[in-house]
Order: C-alpha cells, then structure tokens, then sequence
C-alpha cells in the first residue's frame, strides 16, 4: 500500500537553521542513506524536500471563482518541509519509518494513506 509522509518542522527553525554546518550535513547524510536503503528494498516511490514556505500559496474556492492566497500564515508554528512517498506492505511500516525519520531528524511526520480504502488497516 502507498503512503504519503509529510514532514513539518518548526517555523522559527526553519528561518534560523544554519544551512551551511554539521547538522544540516548530517541531516542530509541521513536523508541519503534512509532513501538508498528504501529504494534497494522497492519501497521507495519519491521524495523531495520543499521550497522556502513563504512561497507557498493555497488556491482556494471564493465566490468569484478560485482565487490564489499568501501562505502559510504568520500564525502558523510548523511548515511542511518534505514529503515522500513510499510502498510497503503495511501500515505499521509506514510507521516504522516515520519513526526513524522523527528520531533522527526531529521533524513530526504525518503518515497518510494514498489512495485505496480509506478504511484499511485503521
């Protein structure tokens, strides 16, 4: 079954993180191992980090028709960073990997289901 994994971080980090030293480099070693190992094992469908959030914009429904809007907003304390996502036979997979990604990165990952019965393995 197909899961979609949405990593948030926090706001205020993603603003202050120091790109250019150790952490970021380790971060980005576990991201590179973590992606070889689920795509030797054919779990792995795609994966992208995410763009500067005050890029995002939300595209919603208004009584003249769609309309584009700034986001996400001050208020918001977490942005989505990345998503991946991958094939495993299960859910508790799923899970098992969104633990490692939490545990070694710190990020809370959201584990969505994609497609299929939405009822499946509750």
């Amino acid at each position: 079954m197909k899961y979609i994994l949405l990593a948030y971080t926090d706001r205020a980090g993603w603003e202050s993180f120091d790109y250019t030293g150790p952490e970021f480099q380790a971060m980005c070693d576990f991201y590179e191992q973590l992606g070889k190992e689920l795509t030797e094992s054919g779990e792995m469908v795609a994966t992208e980090g995410l763009a500067e959030p005050s890029l995002t914009r939300t595209v919603r429904r208004s009584e003249t028709g769609p309309v584009a809007v700034d986001g996400p907003y001050a208020e918001a304390k977490e942005v989505l960073a990345s998503f991946a996502i991958i094939d495993v036979a299960s859910h508790d997979r799923a899970l098992a990997i969104a633990a490692r990604i939490v545990d070694a990165i710190g990020d809370a990952v959201e584990v969505r289901p994609i497609g299929g019965d939405p009822q499946a393995e509750r």
